[in-house]
């Protein structure tokens, strides 16, 4: 009994180290960028064997490239560059618009780069507005190689909106922010100090925790304990307190007309998740969901549903 005793309690210790090991290595793949090997699937995506070994081994995630310019979509754009934090430059293009009295800027998702936004561009120039759209650091043509899913392209967010005040003067300033892209403006509002005319964000996670959970599932593994190993490891890795990483707190501190984008089946970003950031900003939030759409861009598979959704939201800004 004594020898199965310590048998149970050393297996027990190794389960609890390779645990931590994995999770380690995780949250370093997640936040680090690699050079041009092709990306893991989406979660929903892999076998059985691949989700196990992507749980074993990391997710792989090439560091986002824009792989067309508005030129594509026949949009007129000049490219510009500007300083964010800590030394990095972003690189942002811009779209001009016959409404001069309102600019809209765009940052993009985890893991991708600005133009996966160039169908949301086209919306907004369609409708006359001039529109930027952003690389956050570590991806696309801005400098770098990682990233924080929202917390320093806060950062980018701010230096993006002084550099549209200075460029663009007295025009009101709409915020659209897609995923983690829409937890950085959040973020932005609320630890930055940033004071947009309006904001749009879609398919937003109101805590990081909650999402963390939602792509385990994914992967046919339980939620917890994994996503608080993940989160934990990686607080320790980028000096944060990932746990904190919560847009469902940060919009409490929005002062500004809202517009809430959702898709009914997004599973990455929960429509409950979506319906707590409403409640968190309160009367100057508007929730739209649109039905069986899953975690997309809506503007791609609503295309006119959304062209007219952002048409009223903006014509009530100007």
């Amino acid at each position: 009994m004594k020898r199965f005793g310590k048998l149970l309690t050393a297996a027990l210790l190794s389960a609890v180290v390779s645990a931590n090991i994995i999770a380690f290595m995780q949250a370093r793949a997640m936040s680090r960028f690699t050079g041009g090997s092709e990306r893991t699937a989406k979660p929903e995506q892999l076998s059985f064997f691949d989700a196990a070994s992507v749980f074993i081994g990391g997710v792989n995630v090439p560091r986002p490239q824009n792989t067309k310019t508005p030129a594509a979509l026949g949009l007129p754009f000049e490219t510009h560059r500007f300083p964010s934090g800590k030394g990095s430059t972003l690189e942002a293009w811009y779209v001009p618009g016959t409404e001069e009295r309102l600019i809209v800027v765009l940052f993009h998702g985890y893991a991708v780069s600005k133009s996966t936004l160039l169908n949301a561009a086209r919306v907004f120039h369609e409708l006359g507005y001039e529109n930027l759209l952003v690389d956050f650091y570590g991806s696309g043509g801005s400098s770098g190689d990682e990233t924080t899913l929202g917390v320093e392209e806060a950062h980018d967010v701010a230096a993006a909106v002084d550099y549209v005040r200075q460029t663009w003067p007295n025009r009101k300033v709409v915020l659209y922010g897609i995923s983690m892209g829409g937890a950085a403006v959040l973020r932005a509002i609320a630890a930055g100090g940033v004071k947009p005319d309006a904001i749009v964000i879609e398919a937003t996670f109101d805590t990081l925790l909650n999402t963390g959970k939602s792509r385990f599932r994914a992967l046919g593994l339980p939620g917890s304990p994994f996503t608080e190993l993940l989160l934990f490891w990686g607080s320790l890795q980028r000096r944060f307190n990932f746990f904190s990483h919560n847009p469902v707190d940060y919009a409490r501190s929005v002062n500004c007309p809202t517009l809430i984008l959702h898709g009914g089946k997004d599973e990455r970003a929960t429509l409950e998740q979506a319906h707590n950031l409403a409640l968190s900003v309160g009367g100057k939030a508007r929730l739209i969901v649109y039905p069986d759409v899953p975690h997309m861009a809506i503007v791609d598979a609503r295309p006119s549903e959304w062209m007219r959704d952002i048409h009223v939201f903006l014509q009530g800004i100007l």
